[in-house]
């Protein structure tokens, strides 16, 4: 399921990285005589605050120098180094404005995290506009646009970024995200294949491709892809759930609780996985994996552990009460999921109307059912 890149994501678009490397040519004795003596002080001092991980307000004064320097009319060589090192300086404000941005978004500073990211788009635009080459600056502005739901024009520039610097995963990745965010699941999969490819190890690449193939209906492969998420996390919650899920999803109903099961095991405040565990505990058509006792109480865990995060904890606490004949308890809470999300009311009022025909809700049979 993609995201909206709207919002700011945990694991989603990765902007920062390395470095751009710094421009050469200047300071280094073969171009004196091509250089205005006031340009050349200037882009000598510029190049000098490059050397000690300059802070915010040396990257400006770069950029201030290098911009006072290409008003002494210099020759088009050194023009083009204060360009290319301005665009250097752009770039690494700019992602120290993103940085920032994140740290404020994290704590709920919005309205200063939206003002920073703005800023930070606009030196990476510049940053392109003076250095077309820097394909840092190129993918980081893409970043930025994808964030502010610019989705075409990010995707022209992660396929310039791959276009030149085809190594670079990152690009394949994030443009594997916008793909999905546009609905467009198979290119996305492309995508990822290409991140993965270049980086075995990528957590996030195999989780979003995963996401793809479930939303082309590739069962298979979208396990496939959560079984290697679940080896190279094996302490982790959440990769549990989502194998868990696509288990369910196969009729694999046995496999799909015991992920649950262990998901539950690694920790006791998850309400996610109580919530998935109780789902199946109550809703699975084969009854030998339902228990009407151990649903009611891992619903109940899951609503007062977390409740309020989703209306799916009202749903499942329903479905468990349904499952155990408790049919008035069961309507009564299906009906505040109702109010909660009106958009879903229509899903829920057919399991309402089962509720208060005396009847509990059970998913469906997948057409293939692979027990193991």
């Amino acid at each position: 399921m993609g995201m909206d890149v709207s919002t700011r994501r945990a694991v989603g678009y990765l902007l920062l990285g390395m470095a751009f490397l710094l421009p050469t040519g200047v300071g280094r004795g073969q171009d004196s005589a091509l250089v205005l003596p006031s340009a050349e002080r200037l882009l000598r001092e510029a190049y000098a605050r490059t050397k000690a991980s300059p802070r915010e307000a040396d990257l400006t004064e770069i950029i201030r120098m290098c911009r006072q320097a290409r008003r002494t009319e210099p020759a088009a060589e050194v023009a083009a180094y204060a360009d290319q090192l301005a665009a250097w300086a752009l770039n690494r404000r700019g992602e120290r404005y993103s940085q920032q941005a994140a740290d404020l978004a994290a704590q709920d500073q919005l309205d200063q995290a939206d003002e920073l990211d703005a800023q930070a788009l606009a030196d990476f635009e510049a940053a392109v506009e003076l250095d077309p080459k820097n394909w840092k600056a190129l993918h980081n502005r893409g970043v930025s646009r994808a964030m502010a739901g610019l989705l075409d024009v990010a995707l022209a520039d992660f396929s310039r970024v791959v276009e030149r610097k085809p190594d670079y995963a990152n690009a394949w990745f994030n443009r594997g995200e916008v793909r999905a965010d546009r609905g467009e699941y198979a290119q996305a999969v492309a995508d990822y294949t290409r991140t993965i490819e270049l980086k075995p190890e990528d957590l996030d690449a195999h989780i979003r491709r995963s996401q793809a193939y479930l939303q082309l209906g590739k069962l298979r492969e979208a396990l496939a892809d959560s079984d290697r998420v679940v080896r190279l996390a094996p302490g982790q919650v959440q990769p549990l759930l989502d194998r868990g899920d696509v288990q369910r999803r196969l009729g694999q109903w046995e496999l799909a609780a015991e992920d649950y099961r262990r998901a539950v095991a690694l920790d006791h405040r998850s309400s996610q996985a109580y919530q998935r565990a109780a789902w199946i505990l109550a809703t699975c058509p084969v009854d030998r994996y339902r228990n009407v006792d151990l649903a009611v109480q891992a619903a109940e865990k899951a609503l007062e552990l977390d409740g309020d995060q989703g209306v799916e904890y009202l749903d499942t606490v329903a479905a468990a009460y349904a499952n155990a004949g408790q049919y008035d308890k069961a309507c009564e809470t299906l009906a505040q999921a109702i109010d909660v999300a009106p958009e879903e009311a229509e899903t829920f009022r057919g399991r309402l109307a089962l509720y208060q025909r005396q009847q509990p809700y059970r998913e469906p049979q997948p057409r293939r059912i692979a027990e193991p």
